[in-house]
């Protein structure tokens, strides 16, 4: 080894000592003693790591082991959490909820949660007081038939007060490890997470996040006492720990914050238990294909009758020659026998029962779109996803775990497929809700399983036109003609639907514009269609002076406001859908005046056209004549690429408050 290599060699020790020896100071300065607050925890008035928070987690442990219960291996999870009250927002965090796996008439597969204990700790004349949780305020409500939900108040909470609280799930579903998040909605001090596995069960230990967890992985030995007998065998021990760790929060530009956690996340791959039995878990997607395809609450329902047939016949879908013609027509037959009960769901229920109830969830009706378009001579099938607000799949192993809808993929010719799901109401086919436009969704056909991004089906655009007038007194009169499509279209049909009334919603968009708004109509408002006309007639007062009139040329502003205003970002920005907006105005100037000041146009974009924004200003004689053209051509920004979306917003917004000065001659 040359001396170079020795350097490297030391300096890189040194550092993996000085990082460990950071690590275990960290560590040995937490108070890891449950039942005892320290003084310093007591007096704590904010978080170094965000002043601005209204609450921490101070120290987060989760242990989590096998046992035997009942004649059966078993997963028991033990929960220790502590919090620091820091504001009066921050009591909020004494509303806990615990979900749980909860079989309705099937106990031997439900979890159970017992030893359940919280207090509030505060500091009264000097002296730290302790009140404990009365079981009272202990509530537990059902959401499906699958799924509980615990839910708690700890008493006495305000700002300042440390709250405590521990309980364990023992869960017979020992084959499914819950994944485990670091990160909160509030910053985390410290937080472990230490599991063990027996040998007998492999899993794929997944570690994943944007800021740096101490891993440790050891052999250890496991006991278990089965039917009177111990039984003893070799174990895997994991042991994750997080310090200083920022909180996660979501907003309009993130999907699901989740996504970004640190998180451990573990795959069964396969069960092996001596002179008992072996069974490989381990798989490919298209094992999961199979499995789906087999599956007789799944891919056999593919195959069912037709339950609207004679419909259908007596609507005469079935000569229609035209695919997308006869998508249409069966589409809009269905919503008016079955309508959306707000769900989302993955296995069906049969036919005969949601047609009875004349409702259901997402993948009820779904099954029976597919049924009917089958039947019509369309192929169809399902493409299967996680939601965004479910999280994305994960890439490294294919898990049908994390699937939890579908929607329907149909053929309008051999080789073109077009998406619609049943909870459309406001949209169109290939526009589906965002939170269905995910980017790995999974096409479940014979012979043709495959990907598919559905970011790609459809782009947002919008094209408004406007002719104004503008008098000599500075007001401003004329007509707005806009057009929306695809997802532009159905989020006016879904603001209109949930405005009170027509006027309530003529007054909110007049106020966004800033304008009077006065013969205001919609065409094709309830129709299934991908667009939707808005005309109207607007007025509205300029700044003017005895000589000078003040005129914004955009009249209609597409971006008002800077979303991206924080000095740094810490998740990347993730917009809904790719979107275009086109904006023409044409401005009568009023007799008697001339241009005194005016802007010229722009063209304002990122390096890669990502995001683009290109504005044409003329004057020709007494009209002015502004074209805007608004492209967001990705929907993902990392990190990184925070300042460069920020500063090209700023520069669009900045532009959008040039105006127009007319000087009276």
């Amino acid at each position: 080894m040359n001396i170079k290599t020795r350097i490297i060699t030391t300096s890189c020790v040194i550092v993996l000592l000085l990082n460990n020896l950071s690590m275990l100071a960290q560590t040995q300065n937490t108070n890891l003693n449950f039942g005892n607050p320290t003084t310093e925890e007591m007096n704590m008035t904010s978080c170094s790591l965000e002043p601005n928070a209204s609450a921490v987690v101070l120290c987060r442990l989760d242990d989590v082991n096998y046992e035997i219960r009942d004649g059966g291996f078993c997963v028991v999870y033990e929960i220790k959490e502590r919090i620091k009250i820091l504001k009066p927002e921050g009591k909020d965090y004494a509303n806990v909820s615990i979900s749980y796996v909860d079989f309705q008439g099937n106990l031997m597969k439900s979890e159970k949660i017992n030893g359940l204990k919280a207090v509030a700790f505060n500091m009264t004349d000097g002296k730290v007081v302790k009140t404990k949780m009365d079981d009272k305020l202990v509530f537990r409500e059902r959401l499906d038939k699958e799924d509980m939900l615990m839910k708690f108040t700890i008493p006495q909470v305000k700002v300042g007060t440390v709250i405590e609280y521990q309980y364990k799930i023992v869960s017979p579903l020992y084959y499914n490890i819950k994944s485990w998040y670091a990160q909160t909605s509030i910053p985390t001090m410290y937080a472990n997470y230490n599991l063990v596995v027996p040998e007998y069960f492999q899993f794929s230990i997944e570690n994943t996040g944007m800021h740096q967890m101490q891993q440790k992985e050891s052999l250890t030995g496991c006991t278990f006492n089965y039917n009177g007998e111990t039984l003893n065998c070799n174990g895997q021990e994991y042991q994750f720990t997080g310090h200083d760790m920022p909180s996660i929060k979501g907003d309009d530009y993130v999907w699901h914050a989740k996504d970004y956690s640190n998180k451990v996340t573990a795959e069964l791959n396969s069960v092996r238990i001596p002179g008992v039995s072996y069974q490989n878990y381990s798989q490919e997607w298209k094992d999961i294909d199979k499995s789906l395809l087999d599956d007789d609450d799944f891919g056999h329902r593919m195959n069912k009758s037709n339950p609207l047939k004679d419909e259908m016949a007596a609507a005469k879908i079935y000569t229609m020659k035209d695919n997308t013609e006869k998508i249409v027509a069966i589409y809009q037959l269905l919503k008016k026998k079955l309508k959306w009960n707000g769900d989302y769901g993955f296995w069906g229920r049969s036919s005969r029962n949601i047609l009875k109830d004349g409702s259901g969830n997402n993948a009820d009706i779904n099954f029976v779109l597919i049924n009917m378009l089958n039947d019509a001579g369309v192929k169809a099938v399902p493409v299967v996803m996680s939601t965004r607000d479910n999280g994305r799949l994960p890439l490294t192993y294919p898990s049908m775990k994390f699937l939890n809808t579908f929607v329907v993929g149909a053929y309008t010719n051999d080789s073109t497929m077009v998406f619609v799901d049943s909870s459309v109401d406001d949209g169109f086919l290939n526009v589906l809700p965002p939170k269905l436009l995910t980017d790995r969704a999974r096409i479940i056909a014979k012979n043709d399983c495959r990907w598919v991004n559905l970011q790609d089906i459809a782009q947002a655009r919008k094209n408004i036109g406007v002719i104004a007038q503008l008098n000599p007194q500075g007001q401003l009169t004329g007509m707005v003609r806009s057009t929306s499509m695809n997802n532009f279209a159905a989020r006016v049909r879904s603001d209109f639907k949930h405005a009170k009334d027509s006027a309530t919603f003529v007054s909110q968009k007049a106020q966004e514009e800033g304008l009077e708004i006065t013969d205001y109509k919609m065409k094709d408002r309830t129709s299934f269609s991908p667009s939707v006309c808005e005309t109207y007639s607007f007025s509205k007062n300029c700044e003017a002076t005895s000589d000078h009139i003040y005129v914004n040329p955009l009249v209609l502003i597409p971006i008002k406001e800077n979303p991206f205003t924080a000095t740094e970002r810490k998740l990347p920005i993730e917009f809904p859908y790719k979107q275009s907006i086109l904006l023409n105005v044409h401005m009568t100037i009023p007799e008697g005046y001339v241009v005194e000041e005016k802007s010229n146009g722009a063209r304002i974009e990122t390096p890669n056209k990502e995001i683009s924004c290109n504005i044409k200003f003329i004057v020709d004689g007494k009209t002015s004549f502004v074209q805007y053209k608004l492209d967001i051509n990705n929907t993902f920004f990392g990190v990184t690429d925070y300042n460069m979306v920020k500063d090209v917003y700023a520069k669009i917004c900045e532009y959008s408050k040039n105006m127009l000065v007319l000087k009276k001659m």
